[in-house]
């Protein structure tokens, strides 16, 4: 039974057939089969009332079926079967009720047409469906009318009652079919959507790896800099603290307890300025320096100032001066040491920082908390992190003006809207060959945020505008785009009952300006 009812599936299928096709495909041969039950049901019932010429018509529904699913498996010509079957489907039960003898006669046969009705339904297209309810409600109307005509040519000896059984029979059975019909309709393209949302969550997610693709020598470089620097960093503070141990016990034996808490006062509440210097602004602090020493009369000026131009000491350090004065080179050197150790563990931190930020800008980007699950989330943190991956482009040529509020929540799939944000920037930036000015900003509204990317690139050509957010349109050159970019921007867009457009000037710039909706787009509908 299985293999049989995968046979009857998969006939007049085709290798290119979509999900939808292969539904419409299914739901002729299916309707075919059920009428055909039908059609052996009341050619049963006239041979048993004793009208051997009208069962013709329903034996010759079944034999046409029959003839018509066939010729279907084997030249896969599906706008043939699904007319012709369609049309006897429709035409037959009007034809068997007229040779019975009429609407009482017959128990109301034609309403059998209405499976036809129900399988019109399966057309790509509403009009030929309409074509066909009017085919059907031009023969009710004409059986209305002629119906006393065919009760006096086609007599029955039969009563009132076991016609009434016969339409009761009639609207009972075809009630039936019409569910069975209409049920696996539904739940075939509840099948397909489901299937269609798989496969745009696949291609979203395949062109969110295409961009970290092209990325990744980026983000490699992103996170191996301060890697690097860690690295150095922590060899450095190695080396100075086997000599800080060695310099500063020596000095301890120099100075008296006094001296020493004097020293360590000073370390303590040592704050470095941590400012960046030009060459010429440190070549003019260390002749500065240098100066001071020497009116001091300090030896050595020259490497002292350098070594306390290393831990941001800029000017003479005037609450020691008394303890640099008696042993300059020592307390200097200690100095050095222990604030140079402290402002490379400063910068440790800032290296771990920036690394991490890169790699939870990653883990958000590919697997937000919520994912395929719609939740409010932050506008701001989801735009900053697409940014955060994209710095090491970014950074280069392309100055960022970055406006959104940082309360700012909006509802959807995060991971999906990180796509938009992504698709829309990278777009930008190409436009401007990676050197311009990015603009992002937004307009709080009452139930939508509004969010406009501005670039200053070559813009879009009136002649291609009502072509940018067509799948597989794109104007780069082969390799460089698969032109899904803003096909899936719109998209994941509009699936958020938001908007998406864009205005553009040639030789000015772009701004695409995209609606998302601040709550659930469904609870605002409830009254």
């Amino acid at each position: 039974m299985r293999l049989l009812l995968h046979k009857l599936s998969h006939i007049g299928l085709l290798k290119g057939d979509d999900a939808l096709m292969v539904n419409r495909k299914r739901f002729v041969v299916y309707e075919a089969i059920l009428m055909s039950f039908g059609g052996i049901l009341w050619g049963t019932i006239c041979l048993i009332i004793d009208k051997p010429t009208q069962s013709i018509t329903p034996f010759g529904y079944v034999f046409l079926s029959t003839l018509n699913i066939y010729t279907f498996s084997q030249l896969k010509n599906f706008s043939f079967a699904q007319g012709f079957q369609t049309g006897i489907s429709l035409l037959l039960p009007f034809l068997f009720q007229w040779h019975l003898g009429g609407f009482y006669a017959s128990g109301g046969v034609m309403i059998w047409s209405l499976l036809s009705l129900a399988a019109s339904l399966s057309y790509s297209n509403a009009r030929t469906s309409v074509q066909w309810l009017i085919v059907y409600v031009i023969l009710v109307l004409f059986s209305g009318v002629f119906d006393q005509y065919f009760q006096s040519i086609f007599t029955s000896n039969y009563d009132i009652h076991f016609s009434i059984g016969l339409i009761t029979m009639n609207i009972a059975v075809v009630s039936v079919l019409i569910f069975l019909l209409v049920i696996f309709y539904v739940r075939e393209n509840a099948n397909s959507l489901e299937q269609v949302k798989k496969a745009q969550e696949l291609l979203i997610h395949s062109e969110k790896l295409a961009a970290l693709g092209q990325l990744s020598a980026g983000i490699a470089h992103e996170i191996n800099t301060p890697l690097g620097a860690i690295k150095a960093i922590a060899n450095e503070s190695g080396v100075l603290s086997k000599d800080l141990l060695v310099s500063f016990h020596t000095l301890c034996h120099r100075l008296n307890k006094e001296q020493i808490d004097e020293l360590i006062t000073y370390i303590t509440c040592y704050e470095p300025k941590e400012i960046y210097l030009s060459t010429a602004e440190e070549r003019r602090i260390r002749k500065s320096l240098e100066n001071e020493l020497k009116e001091r009369s300090i030896e050595n000026s020259r490497i002292l100032a350098e070594r306390l131009i290393q831990i941001d000491i800029h000017t003479f350090p005037v609450e020691i001066e008394g303890l640099i004065k008696q042993h300059p080179e020592e307390i200097i050197t200690v100095l050095n040491h222990i604030l140079l150790i402290q402002k490379n563990n400063a910068s440790i931190v800032t290296a771990v920082d920036k690394a991490s930020r890169i790699v939870i800008a990653l883990k958000m980007y590919l697997h937000s908390p919520n994912q395929g699950r719609m939740d409010f989330f932050n506008l701001h943190q989801s735009i900053e992190t697409v940014l955060t991956i994209y710095s090491n482009q970014l950074k280069h040529g392309v100055k960022v003006e970055f406006d959104i509020p940082s309360h700012i929540e909006v509802f959807g799939l995060e991971e999906q809207i990180n796509q938009v944000w992504t698709n829309i920037i990278v777009n930008a930036c190409q436009a401007m060959k990676f050197n311009g000015i990015l603009s992002i900003s937004c307009q709080d509204h009452s139930d939508t945020i509004c969010i406009s990317i501005n670039d200053t690139g070559e813009g879009i050509p009136t002649e291609i505008g009502d072509k940018v957010f067509d799948a597989f349109f794109s104007t780069k050159k082969i390799g460089e785009g698969s032109g899904l970019g803003l096909d899936i921007v719109k998209k994941i867009i509009e699936h958020h009952q938001g908007k998406v457009s864009y205005e553009s000037q040639l030789g000015i710039g772009t701004t695409f300006h995209i609606e998302l909706p601040k709550k659930n787009p469904i609870e605002n509908t409830i009254v």
